[in-house]
């Protein structure tokens, strides 16, 4: 995989999530492209780049998500890292483990993809902020409510980011020959082109 063009693709993303995406809301459910990308990454490059890719995308949603912390006069908001990487990791090994069977080149695909590694993603991130709940923080990861409201936000949102994403989906579909991705079978067609290297 061709790691420059990950980092342009994850770049815009993220951009267009902290500043388009809050407009195309619906009520309280906020679509995300992050799970559009990392899907596509998983359905098509290698184990070792699709969970590189999605430890690159926690890193980043850990960092801009921070969690409230208890400090000596009021609490503050710092980040916690690694709670989004490993469900990040967790979505991107939901679409590895399916992808055998998934036909790779049509963007309704990708959507599929697309909610799974983001529901993936959801439940892992509501069990590791669990688990750390219940001994460290006063207040859970998610916010307030419950981790199955949250749960349930999150899967709204995982539904709406697939068909607000159809249309980056459909533009990521187009450029896999630009990724130098090592494709293989009849999903892909070129069988000459297995055990490539630079995925």
């Amino acid at each position: 995989m061709r790691w420059w063009l990950f980092l342009i693709a994850f770049a815009v993303t993220m951009s267009l999530d902290a500043g388009l995406m809050p407009a195309l809301a619906v009520g309280r459910t906020v679509p995300q492209l992050w799970p559009v990308l990392l899907a596509f990454v998983a359905m098509y490059a290698s184990r070792e780049s699709a969970l590189g890719a999605a430890a690159c995308i926690g890193v980043w949603l850990d960092a801009t998500h921070p969690a409230l912390g208890v400090g000596r006069i009021a609490p503050s908001a710092v980040p916690v890292f690694g709670p989004h990487v490993l469900a990040c990791m967790a979505g991107a090994w939901a679409v590895l483990e399916a992808r055998s069977w998934l036909y790779r080149r049509n963007v309704l695909t990708l959507a599929f993809a697309t909610v799974a590694c983001a529901a993936f993603s959801s439940l892992a991130f509501i069990a590791i902020a669990g688990i750390r709940a219940a001994y460290a923080d006063p207040s859970p990861l998610w916010g307030a409510g419950s981790g199955a409201g949250a749960v349930g936000a999150d899967l709204l949102a995982a539904l709406l980011s697939a068909a607000v994403g159809l249309v980056p989906a459909w533009a990521l579909q187009a450029s896999v020959p630009y990724w130098s991705f090592a494709m293989a079978g009849p999903r892909f067609g070129n069988p000459v082109r297995i055990g490539r290297s630079g995925d």
